[in-house]
């Protein structure tokens, strides 16, 4: 049952989003974060380094895990670049782990295509691996797009025998390119965020519904670089794969999880009644966030004690 903050919470989400949803405008392309100075935790300890050419926003406890390491990609679509949103997340995984957190800042634009923000990923990571996170095992996490950066740079790792993360969380993905899942439709009306108006139908704005991304480029949008749904997962670590039984993209994370357990891939896949894209970062104060953080926290845990 989903919870009466829930509730209201889609409900202003729904008021929010109506008049990008009525002229089919892309919000991440839209809106606007307001990109506050950082006030650092008590605590932690804050920096940012350059990783070939990437910025790497690093928060740490004072007494961090010296072993283990969490690595974040961010969403946003390609088009936002870290924000309080996503620093937010950094201190939620840095406090509930004990590890040092690594977010790729890349670098972010409406007007890039494909490969230039997963190459920019893969190579800052592969410099991580050389350098800061030298010899640490690694727990990475991706929402979004951030999660399509995460399983095509692990993706790379894995063809070119290098090491890759002991475990991945994914977060409402993005991984299908194509939009081919059922879920477009299923959820065409129920999504917050991303729903077609009611006066509207589905047979006449389904190219708004499935929102075919500019950043595709020329690429085939089933290339597995690209779209990791189409990817082969044989190799992978454990999985936890979480997603909003509303969301519009909702079959992506079901893509994800089918073709992990097709490779005998440990995963899980959670899907929180009521629920829409990126609730866990978005309102991590409602009882359904808090769940999720629960078996996040009890993921990361578990990994770390392995």
């Amino acid at each position: 049952m989903t919870s009466l903050g829930a509730k209201i919470t889609r409900a202003i989400l729904r008021g929010y989003t109506y008049s990008y949803r009525k002229s089919h405008k892309s919000l991440s392309r839209t809106i606007k974060f307001k990109n506050k100075q950082y006030i650092v935790p008590k605590g932690c300890k804050f920096e940012v380094k350059e990783v070939c050419g990437t910025n790497i926003e690093i928060l740490s406890p004072n007494e961090p895990n010296g072993n283990y390491a969490i690595a974040q990609f961010h969403g946003g679509g390609h088009t936002q670049a870290m924000n309080g949103m996503y620093r937010k997340v950094a201190e939620r995984l840095c406090k509930i782990s004990g590890c040092t957190v690594y977010s790729i800042d890349y670098k972010a634009g409406s007007e890039l295509v494909y490969p230039s923000v997963h190459n920019e990923c893969y190579f800052a990571y592969v410099g991580l691996l050389d350098g800061l996170l030298k010899d640490k095992r690694i727990i990475a996490i991706g929402d979004s797009f951030g999660a399509n950066l995460m399983l095509s740079t692990c993706l790379k790792l894995r063809d070119t025998n290098m090491p890759l993360p002991c475990a991945l969380i994914s977060i409402s993905c993005y991984i299908d390119l194509a939009s081919t899942g059922n879920s477009y439709k299923k959820n065409c009306y129920r999504d917050p965020l991303y729903a077609l108006p009611k006066n509207q139908k589905f047979e006449d704005n389904e190219k708004y519904v499935r929102r075919i991304s500019p950043y595709c480029g020329i690429t085939s949008y089933y290339d597995e670089l690209l779209s990791p749904a189409y990817a082969e997962y044989h190799g992978f670590p454990n999985m936890l794969i979480q997603c909003g039984d509303l969301e519009t993209s909702e079959s992506d994370s079901d893509m994800l999880f089918e073709k992990a357990h097709n490779a005998c891939v440990n995963a899980k896949l959670t899907k929180y009644h009521g629920m829409w894209h990126d609730f866990q970062y978005m309102t991590p104060f409602l009882k359904e966030s808090r769940l999720a953080w629960k078996e996040i926290n009890s993921f990361i845990i578990s990994s770390i004690n392995r």
